[in-house]
């Protein structure tokens, strides 16, 4: 049955108390801070709103009185005691104190009374201020408040030098005071006990205008913080964020400060608007692409069909993610496959154009179609094998439920796949084309070197040879590389298993974050600034050790109706059919639940004498049974004064009292209790440690797991909050990264073994593969990286890009034909595959660093991981690799497999010379591993190639 069909359907009353049972859609995203009862988010018992007690000066100060002043000198000064001040959004900056400086300072405060004041200025100017008449504001709350009520400089006509000067005659007794107020407030383990700061505290005091180091043992005021009156709303924080560097922000030598509203507001306007300048980099990264390839195959021709194929994945990914996968929502964090695609797509510009070039130098007068028939299937195989290991990297993370990895997975694996396809269908052709006109002659458009006039019927001439004598200049270095690398293989297999070693052990290292929250800027703006340094402050701690509000539910099914795949849509309330709490034995339960809920110390009462909604009934039968004042009593429960009740009149007595008293918690539909819920404090907050909301979590889970096995009508119940949905967000994402890591290097282990049909180099590229993961994290650990569920899919990603080098290279090993010594295998593997890892590892890189200036974390976390694991994978597949094949490669490594496949076409029947004389590889010696090297072996080896 759905609830809300259903419910829409009746009277306004009904809807009305559905509506009360679900949180405002507001407060469905968990937001940094939670400041007041009615923040986004989170609906606390949080510390209360810091009132100014003005005691006897409140008639004094700003010549206010609030009825008797009148112009422009008239303040209303009941905002500083109202709970708007906190919970309405407003210009909230931090000030972080200078090193061996306190707020308390004279210099201090004056520098800060400065920049207050031209805040103030600023927020006057664009009217976006309220308090006094003619457009005046209200002076901020803060210390510089404190401090004019210190010197009794009500009408605030001191100079902010005055002040200072004043305010250190009595800095002794208020740092005091100060010490003492802090020092109860953490005495009673940061809980206000109704909402009261402890009576030391002294007048004016609030724990916005301290750190919480601070106290007797630590006189040093670090960070305080200002609440200007400003005026809340949309268009209004949008205005004050772009007029903000106007705003007063002291001085480093005495007090930073860092402006934002308590809601972030400016965080989210700087990341919108980052978004599109992260965009314009995006293009950055497809210029240094096209360099690169015009570098390396130098043809403006290829190029340019080069940039086409990558270009054209887009539209094409789009299509498919959009009207084949029917998914609409498109997250920003899909921009990211921009550099992904620019990145990867010019490997396989590069692998197409080497093959061919390989090709072509083997058949120096074959025609263009010869060429092709060998180039083309090696190209083809080669990057089918890296295109399948990256997308399943990304497919594999795509069984995230979170629905914005999910859409980022799916869409950048359907640009890898369409990359692919376009190679195929533009660049193949392409260098058919380019073979043609370079055959005919040189033309600038299509080649930046000189033509090659070869025809079908010409032999090898002497350019030909010149070619073979004298290698390009890649290759030689990568000649000079495998000598040195040859000559000490041995020493560096032992410094490659002991550098393996020791980046597996400090990898081990890695641990979670301390905070949940996931940050979207780096700390060098002052907006994220702004939320660090919040994070000291004394009232921010005082809210933490609130927790956050749980509810435990009964009647509702834990279900999501909406599109999982749009977090645009909602969920429609289910009702859980089998709820019944009427019987007797389910009302005693029930009546003893909250008891043994707040006996544990995962869950306390939302406020001192919180009584459940149950509770309150059964209260409410004891005071009508002794002097019965409603009619619904008298006609519904049957004289009853406690629960339980007979069953026969729980629904109805119940309706009754829920009608009369207007009980929210509690729902009646068709004359019975469909939906029961209470609420209660928990201990965490969505930014706590992972590992302490996993503990509360199954903590609470346990207890209610115990409480479903009681009464059949109430097994179906459970608990909920706002901030467990973000634990349950990160653990989803974190088990993701796990499995999808799994996913990835289990593809690459089947594509290797395919591809090589070699066990042993499967496990040397798995070896490789670990190490590039081992070291990628080893260098994140020194650069002071935690497991956060951003660098965890980071992880599953790249897991899928770093495998790719040893494929290839491991391709190249497997496929030489004959029975080849392991050294010369490894130096074809090395000359011929050398130049487009090279290449692709530059263009990969170039992207890396120019991500990396983005202002989104994301990306630059992807960035800095994606540099990391280029680099070493580089290094790995060039040293580690080529190392394991020099110096313990297998001279014939398909024989196994070929053997294995032989005795399984044994049992086909058929005869076994045969299918030996099909199955055995040619063997084929060279005398000569140079380049240069005979027509006929040429000749020959050309024909085992195709």
């Amino acid at each position: 049955t759905n609830v809300q069909e259903s419910w829409e359907a009746d009277d306004d009353d009904d809807s009305s108390r559905r509506l009360e049972l679900m949180p405002d859609r507001s407060q469905c995203v968990p937001q940094p801070l939670g400041l007041g009862s009615s923040s986004r988010g989170h609906s606390l018992k949080q510390f209360p709103t810091p009132h100014v007690n003005l005691g006897s000066h409140s008639s004094r100060f700003l010549q206010s009185g609030n009825e008797t002043c009148s112009g422009a000198t008239c303040c209303d000064i009941g905002w500083y005691q109202s709970e708007d001040l906190t919970r309405e959004e407003r210009l909230w900056p931090i000030w972080k104190v200078a090193a061996g400086k306190s707020a308390l300072d004279a210099d201090v405060l004056e520098s800060i009374c400065e920049a207050e004041l031209q805040t103030t200025n600023e927020l006057e100017r664009l009217g976006m201020c309220f308090g006094c008449g003619d457009g005046k504001c209200l002076p901020p709350f803060s210390l510089v408040l404190f401090a004019r009520l210190r010197v009794s400089d009500f009408t605030g006509t001191m100079s902010c030098s005055e002040l200072a000067s004043e305010f250190s005659k009595q800095r002794g007794t208020v740092e005091a005071q100060f010490a003492t107020c802090v020092s109860d407030i953490k005495t009673s383990g940061f809980k206000i006990a109704e909402d009261q700061l402890p009576e030391s505290c002294p007048v004016g005091f609030s724990p916005v205008m301290v750190d919480s180091d601070f106290g007797p043992d630590n006189l040093r005021v670090a960070y305080t913080s200002s609440i200007f009156p400003s005026l809340d709303g949309y268009d209004s924080t949008l205005t004050m964020y772009q007029n903000a560097d106007n705003f007063g922000k002291g001085t480093k030598a005495t007090a930073s400060g860092a402006y934002d509203t308590q809601y972030e507001a400016f965080v989210n306007f700087l990341v919108d608007d980052s978004i599109i300048n992260d965009m314009i980099l995006a293009m950055g990264s497809a210029g240094v692409t096209s360099v690169a390839i015009l570098v390396h195959t130098r043809s403006p021709w290829l190029t340019c069909i080069g940039l086409a194929q990558i270009i054209l994945s887009f539209p094409l990914a789009f299509f498919v993610y959009t009207f084949v996968g029917r998914l609409d929502f498109f997250p920003f964090l899909n921009f990211i496959g921009v550099f992904v695609v620019f990145a990867l797509g010019a490997d396989d510009v590069f692998v197409a154009v080497d093959k061919w070039k390989n090709a072509r130098n083997g058949l120096p007068n074959g025609s263009t179609e010869d060429v092709a028939a060998i180039a083309f299937p090696d190209a083809a195989g080669a990057m089918f094998l890296t295109t399948l290991t990256t997308a399943v990297a990304f497919f594999g993370t795509a069984v995230c439920p979170v629905t914005p990895l999910k859409a980022f997975a799916v869409f950048c694996g359907l640009l890898i796949v369409f990359d692919y396809i376009m190679c195929v269908v533009l660049v193949f052709p392409a260098l058919c084309l380019y073979d043609r006109w370079q055959i005919g002659g040189r033309n600038v458009c299509v080649s930046c070197q000189r033509g090659v006039a070869y025809t079908e019927d010409t032999e090898v001439d002497e350019r030909a040879g010149d070619i073979e004598e004298k290698p390009s200049l890649i290759r030689r270095i990568l000649l000079f590389i495998y000598k040195y690398l040859h000559m000490a293989r041995w020493a560096l297999l032992v410094v490659v298993l002991v550098a393996f070693g020791f980046t597996a052990y400090r990898a081990s290292k890695l641990a979670l974050p301390n905070s949940s929250d996931v940050r979207l800027l780096s700390s060098s703006y002052e907006e994220e600034q702004s939320y660090e340094w919040r994070l000291n402050l004394l009232y921010d701690t005082l809210i933490k050790a609130g927790g956050s509000r749980g509810f435990v539910v009964w009647g509702l099914k834990a279900a999501d109706t909406g599109n999982q795949n749009d977090p645009n849509t909602w969920t429609q309330l289910v009702l859980d059919e089998k709820f019944d709490p009427s019987s007797m034995e389910a009302q005693t339960h029930l009546r003893d639940f909250c008891d043994n809920l707040f006996a544990l110390d995962e869950a306390d009462p939302i406020e001192p004498g919180y009584l459940c909604p149950i509770n309150e009934f059964d209260v409410w039968l004891g005071e009508q049974s002794n002097k019965p004042t409603s009619a619904g009593y008298l006609a519904n429960c049957n004289g009853a004064s406690s629960l339980p009740l007979a069953q026969e009149d729980f629904h109805a007595c119940i309706g009754a009292y829920q009608a009369e008293q207007w009980e929210g918690a509690i729902l009646v539909r068709n004359g019975e209790v469909a939906i029961m819920r209470i609420a209660f404090q928990t201990r965490v907050r969505y930014d706590s440690p992972y590992d302490d909301l996993n503990s509360d979590w199954n903590a609470l889970e346990d207890f209610m797991e115990e409480h479903r096995q009681g009464p059949a009508g109430l097994s179906g119940a459970y608990h909920t909050s706002e901030d467990f949905w973000w634990y349950d967000t990160n653990g989803q994402m974190l088990s993701t990264a796990y499995s999808a890591a799994s996913i990835a290097l289990a593809a690459a282990a089947v594509v290797v073994l395919f591809s090589t049909r070699s066990i042993v180099l499967t496990i040397f590229s798995l070896l490789t593969i670990g190490f590039v993961l081992t070291s990628t994290t080893t260098m994140l650990i020194a650069s002071g990286w935690t497991l956060g569920f951003l660098e965890s899919v980071c992880f599953a990603i790249l897991i899928g890009i770093s495998c790719d080098f040893v494929i290839h290279f491991g391709h190249a090993y497997s496929h030489m034909p004959g029975d080849v010594s392991r050294h010369d295998r490894t130096k074809h593997a090395l000359i011929t595959m050398g130049p487009s890892i090279l290449a692709a590892a530059f263009t990969t890189i170039c992207a890396a660093v120019i991500m990396i200036f983005t202002v989104i974390s994301f990306f630059q976390k992807f960035a800095f991981i994606l540099f990391y694991s280029i680099i070493n994978a580089t290094a790995a597949s060039f040293i580690m690799f080529n190392v394991f094949t020099d110096c313990v490669g297998p001279s014939q490594p398909t024989r196994f497999i070929d053997k294995l496949l032989l005795k399984l076409c044994k049992r086909e029947g058929a005869p076994e010379e045969e299918e030996e004389s099909k199955a055995e590889p040619v063997a084929m010696k060279q005398t000569e591993q140079d380049e240069s090297s005979s027509e006929d072996e040429s000749d020959e080896s050309v024909a085992l190639w195709a």
